[in-house]
């Protein structure tokens, strides 16, 4: 049975932003990641955490699938569900779009075009992290199949084989689409375990938590092997360049071990009267916004940082680190605590 939605629960919220922390972690790391010579020790030590921080996006899309079905779906109405995420994803995420797009005018990286800012649009790529946002709106549009398809089947059933079809996808629907086309990562079915997961642990909330708390130790356990197996391989993979075959299906055990070690870690962590504080749940509320703006923060950085003559790789990383963190968090925060005040007022 699902829980009490109006309950906002510690777990869902730490997880949400530890998920937002690395992904501004990962897009400020990029730079040194790619930058560094490889054989370094500098290399080593920001590229492995860079490494184990790529399992936001898949955590992302289980959180959303989480959040949702914990409400229950017995009065689910697609209009009503539609429209919401419109005004709450669609319209921020064409808005931050045509603020990169017109910021990246501006500064020369292209002339400006109607055609060019819609295809961004479609296919996320003006920044890094917008991917996200074409995934999740693919698994919001088929909504009504995901509610369907739990209503009729047992959730263990559902993941098992959204697991298997997941890894058919990826190594099969390259096949048959052909390798010109660019955008298989953000196709949902590279996704589908992950948010078939969430709508089973949301529709199974309580007993799903009960589960992630007691089998905490193993699952760390398993998080710790497959965290050094995937940093191990990676190393080899990126700074080696040794062919290593099984590591795409290394690193997905990975984010599902990351996944459902963090989720019970904090679970375990609430059980013990863990109460984050104001910082915390101002960075939980704006988190999207984080999320959205975080990159555009980090080209300014990385524009004035050049205009300054900064051309040390550890220096610039510093500034881009300390910098992209503290002003987007802090706008962010600002910006929804003025929106709710303006709300509230109306």
């Amino acid at each position: 049975m699902p829980t009490n939605p109006s309950s906002k629960k510690t777990e869902i919220s730490m997880l949400n932003i530890m998920l937002c922390l690395f992904v501004v972690f990962i897009h400020v790391s990029s730079a040194p990641v790619s930058q560094l010579n490889k054989a370094s020790f500098q290399y080593m030590a920001v590229m492995i955490p860079w490494r184990l921080s790529a399992f936001v996006v898949q955590g992302f899309i289980f959180l959303s699938g989480l959040k949702f079905f914990i409400k229950g779906t017995d009065n689910f109405n697609y209009t009503v569900f539609l429209k919401k995420r419109i005004k709450t994803i669609i319209i921020p995420y064409l808005i931050w779009v045509m603020v990169y797009y017109v910021y990246f005018c501006a500064i020369g990286y292209f002339p400006f075009s109607i055609k060019d800012y819609i295809i961004y649009v479609i296919n996320g790529s003006i920044v890094s992290p917008f991917y996200f946002i074409v995934i999740i709106v693919q698994f919001y549009i088929l909504m009504p199949l995901w509610i369907k398809l739990f209503k009729t089947f047992e959730s263990k059933i559902l993941v098992i084989i959204s697991f298997i079809l997941m890894i058919m996808a990826k190594k099969y629907l390259p096949l048959f689409i052909g390798n010109s086309f660019l955008y298989y990562d953000r196709i949902f079915t590279t996704y589908l375990f992950y948010w078939i997961l969430g709508c089973a642990a949301g529709l199974n909330y309580n007993s799903f938590r009960a589960l992630a708390s007691k089998i905490i130790f193993f699952s760390a356990a398993a998080f710790a092997i497959a965290a050094l197996s995937d940093a191990y391989f990676s190393l080899k993979s990126f700074a080696y360049m040794q062919y290593v075959p099984f590591l795409e299906n290394l690193h997905v055990l990975y984010c599902i071990t990351a996944i459902l070690f963090s989720f019970g870690f904090f679970a375990v962590l609430s059980d013990k009267g863990f109460k984050f504080g104001s910082i915390l749940k101002n960075i939980d509320s704006s988190s999207f916004y984080i999320y959205l703006s975080h990159c555009f923060v980090m080209n300014i950085i990385d524009h004035i940082t050049a205009r300054l003559g900064i051309y040390s790789i550890g220096e610039a990383y510093l500034l881009r680190f300390i910098s992209v963190y503290v002003i987007t968090i802090t706008l962010c925060v600002c910006y929804i605590k003025l929106k709710k005040r303006i709300l509230s007022r109306r």
